[in-house]
């Protein structure tokens, strides 16, 4: 069995990801909207979520958990993007 799955492929569902992370669809979506997390789309339009996607949405909650505002979580990953 081949562990070594590539965290960039899109795989999860949104049902899979609200699992994974015990967010809601709504919050995962608004995420999206607000260009926190950026998942394919299958040929039905479909989000998809990549491990790297589910690390990035549990990230997110953890932040939002110690009081930092959107705002502030999309400052600290663009500085971290530089």
């Amino acid at each position: 069995m081949n562990t070594n799955i590539d965290p960039d492929l899109p795989s999860y569902s949104i049902g899979v990801a609200q699992k994974k992370t015990s967010l809601t669809a709504r919050q995962i979506r608004y995420y999206e909207q607000e260009g926190l997390v950026k998942p394919a789309r299958s040929d039905g339009n479909q989000r998809l979520y990549s491990k790297n996607d589910i690390l990035e949405l549990k990230q997110i909650k953890e932040l939002m958990g110690q009081g930092l505002s959107l705002a502030g979580i999309k400052k600290l990953k663009k500085s971290n993007e530089k």
